[in-house]
């Protein structure tokens, strides 16, 4: 491989993998579609990641991994979540080659990315430089390249639901932008030389060239993914271009007779130089070589210009710190790859058709399920559940008033009233109270089955949390420096501390029902009994005395109010049946379609998100229930009205039964009351178990998204902490190394120097245009004044 005096991004490697499978079964367990519609959309997906898992190095390999990515951009928005396929892609920079793998596509679109941008780079540094037409098309291939990874650290990694590799940090991309750029702006530093242009623009382009060098070893500090060879080539490149702008600023000032100028531009040329060798330690040897014909070259010049100053000049010489600086002049940026940035116009236009194209994307059936969660919240609960909780209000009101009990006794003085009777029957068909033990056990059991989901993430979560916090105990916070589990983790714990209260709560609700329960159990048992059984425990009554007129009215009055009591009832229960089978035929389905096809018309690669069928949503359920919300104030109204009347009517019908028979409940109506109360709880109860078993069995499914989104982020955390440990490792291998060597290099280096000094011929420095020393005597060092000053017979070097 040819030596280069430029950087080549390493590809990242992945293993071939099977997508099918996990597709196949994504598609069949989140969508209302048969994975076998897509059966070719499949293949064609497998073919073009086999094809980008081994590459060469050519122009035609971009086309393969811009066509790929294209495809999985347009994918991600139908596959939003993971898809269950293990991406397996391997660390290319720093000291560890280990393997990173994870589920999410956005994982694959950000190495694709990376190498299509480490592509563009080794195809710049391929590129034969030393054209005019090879610069221009080498510097070409490196803004490309910056801009795929620009692309990806604004775009993909902001989408990602890991935390990235090393590779793929802000910090490491940045390092790689300012390279790219730096190498793009180099190559027309160079196509400058070799144009002839002005002293003064080379220089400016030089300034930038060292500037994003600059900005690069910067970036440095923050990832611990470049390795130490880079690092020095970064400084000998940032270094060398600042002595490159100081030579050809004083090549301007000798032009422009600044003879002081020149000679302080060329000191601190040569003091740049002199820093820019002292790190070419691991540099490549054209790196070195520049800068020693660099160096050369600055030499000869200072030695003519100090002569020619001190014998015929005479300028001062100014401070280093006290010259201009150079103005930075860029000619390059960032540009991202017309298929990365416009991928809705390519995949119509060169990388179409688009895969999955008939797949309702994922956000759509998202959407839909938001709807029926809004729907059921309406009608349920701020419906149903108020018009129950009113329910419960008017047999509380019954109940305390002693209705129907008093009522029913007096009708009735013998055996048992009809409507207890009723009751009875619906309590022993719905199972007694035998059903509410099972139910109460089984919502127990739903709860027990959560709270062990719930503890056992948490537990995972903490334990993750106490790793951490022991490899910071371990190696410091200073050297220890990713996130720590709360910071990395934060939407994985305030999720933790929601579903804990939402337990919480419900585990107090589960409690109330309860000893609800046991209040009752007695009652409860004695309507289950056989009807034989309850009249013995309801006992008879014979009126001492014959009813007299006035109770006889008050009693039929009393009687009319009960039954509208239970017409009031019907009608209620009739409009919440109704509710409820309008609300299970309410299917939004065709709606959704339709905004979908709607707005995948409008931008065929937008990612769709469930909150663009908001205002659809709002405005179906405003149609469809506001006249029920508003059946609730009626219902609230009448129930209050029809209250108040039954009040006034019994309080004049218990006047007039106790003056009938005394003021003293008889124990005929206290056992009727005791029964109907026992009904009306029964009933409440089911409904309450009823509500309990669904939020568990519906918070089951919500836990175990939580436990494995908590499975994949300890996972993750632990991969990347074994990394991390390796890496730290690695850097205490080469410390201690470096203290063991320390003092035997510093040693021989400082006895070899002078030698050194003496012995190296200096190389001539290739490729590039200069000035020459002035002309001196042809058989003497001294200046000859019969041959005039002269400048001209310029000869080319290399910066």
């Amino acid at each position: 491989m040819m030596v280069s005096n430029m950087l080549s991004i390493p590809l990242r490697r992945t293993d071939q993998i099977s997508l099918t499978p996990a597709i196949r079964s994504y598609i069949e367990t989140s969508y209302d579609q048969h994975p076998d519609m897509f059966k070719n959309d499949i293949a064609e997906l497998e073919r073009l990641r086999s094809e980008v898992a081994s590459l060469e190095v050519r122009l035609s390999s971009c086309e393969k991994f811009t066509r790929y990515f294209v495809q999985l951009t347009y994918l991600s928005v139908k596959f939003p979540a993971d898809i269950k396929v293990n991406f397996v892609w391997y660390n290319s920079l720093g000291y560890s080659s280990a393997a990173v793998t994870h589920p999410d596509l956005q994982y694959e679109r950000a190495n694709i990315l990376y190498n299509l941008g480490a592509l563009y780079s080794q195809l710049g540094v391929q590129e034969n430089r030393a054209t005019a037409d090879g610069l221009r098309i080498a510097s070409q291939y490196f803004q490309f390249s910056a801009g795929c990874l620009t692309f990806l650290k604004e775009h993909v990694l902001p989408e990602m639901k890991m935390n990235p590799p090393e590779d793929l940090v802000s910090a490491t991309l940045d390092v790689l932008i300012f390279l790219m750029l730096a190498q793009a702006q180099e190559c027309f530093w160079q196509k400058a030389i070799l144009d002839n242009l002005k002293n003064s623009l080379v220089a400016r382009l030089a300034s930038q060239v060292s500037a994003f060098y600059s900005g690069a070893l910067d970036c440095t500090i923050r990832t611990n993914a470049i390795r130490s060879e880079w690092i020095n080539h970064l400084t000998c490149k940032k270094f060398h271009f600042e002595a490159a702008t100081q030579y050809r600023t004083a090549t301007d000032c000798l032009a422009a007779s600044k003879f002081g100028e020149e000679i302080a531009r060329l000191l601190v040329a040569l003091e740049a130089v002199k820093k820019a060798l002292s790190s070419a330690k691991n540099v490549s040897s054209p790196v070195s070589e520049d800068l020693k014909g660099l160096q050369t070259k600055l030499k000869s010049d200072l030695a003519r210009a100090e002569k020619d100053n001190d014998l015929i000049y005479l300028q001062m010489v100014p401070a280093a710190s006290s010259l201009t600086v150079v103005k930075n002049t860029s000619t390059v940026s960032a540009i991202v790859p017309n298929p990365i940035a416009n991928f809705a116009d390519a995949i119509n236009d060169k990388y179409g058709p688009s895969l999955f194209s008939n797949l309702v994307p994922f956000a759509a059936h998202v959407a839909a399920s938001i709807y029926v969660e809004r729907r059921d919240t309406l009608v349920n609960k701020l419906i149903i559940s108020q018009l129950d909780v009113l329910t419960v209000q008017l047999h509380d009101s019954l109940t305390r008033l002693g209705l129907p009990g008093s009522l029913q006794a007096l009708e009735r003085p013998v055996g048992l009233p009809p409507t207890l009777v009723s009751h009875i029957g619906e309590v022993q068909a719905l199972g007694g109270n035998q059903i509410l033990i099972e139910s109460i056990e089984d919502v127990r059991s739903l709860s027990q089955v959560d709270s062990s989901v719930y503890d056992e993430a948490l537990t995972t979560l903490n334990i993750e949390r106490k790793e951490d916090a022991e490899y910071r105990r371990r190696y410091g916070t200073t050297t220890w420096r990713r996130p720590t589990s709360e910071e990395a983790g934060k939407e994985l714990f305030a999720q933790a501390a929601t579903l804990g209260e939402l337990l919480k709560v419900a585990s107090e609700s589960d409690e109330i029902v309860r000893s609800k329960f046991r209040e009752n159990e007695n009652s409860f048992k004695l309507l289950d009994q056989d009807v034989v059984i309850i009249e013995k425990y309801v006992p008879n009554e014979i009126p001492s005395a014959k009813a007299d007129a006035e109770l006889e009215k008050r009693t039929a009055e009393t009687r009319e109010r009960m039954n509208e009591v239970s017409r009031f009832e019907y009608r209620r229960r009739k409009f919440i049946e109704d509710l409820r089978e309008k609300a299970q035929n309410d299917d939004v389905t065709q709606l959704v379609l339709k905004e979908t096809a709607r707005l995948e018309q409008m931008d065929p690669l937008g990612k769709i998100e469930a909150t663009m069928f908001e205002k659809q949503f709002t405005t179906r359920l405003k149609g469809l229930y506001d006249e029920d919300k508003k059946r609730l104030d009626k219902e609230s109204e009448e129930q209050s009205r029809l209250l108040t009347e039954i009040e006034l009517t019994n309080m004049d019908f218990s006047a007039a039964l106790a003056k009938a028979r005394g003021s003293v409940a008889s124990a005929r109506e206290t056992a009727i009351q005791r029964l109907e109360t026992a009904y009306f709880q029964y009933k409440e109860l089911m409904t309450n178990l009823e509500d309990g078993r669904k939020f568990y069995n519906d918070f089951s499914r919500s836990l175990t998204q939580f436990q494995d989104e908590v499975n994949d982020f300890v996972f993750s955390r632990r991969i990347d902490a074994r990394e991390t440990e390796s890496e730290l490792a690695i850097q205490l291998d080469r410390l201690n190394l470096g203290d063991e060597l320390s003092y035997n290099q510093t040693y021989i280096g400082s006895m070899q120097a002078q030698q050194h000094q003496r012995t190296e011929s200096p190389l001539p420095a290739p490729r590039a245009q200069g000035l020459p020393p002035a002309v001196l005597g042809a058989q003497s060092r001294l200046w000859n004044p019969e041959a005039g000053i002269q400048f001209g017979n310029r000869k080319q070097y290399h910066e």
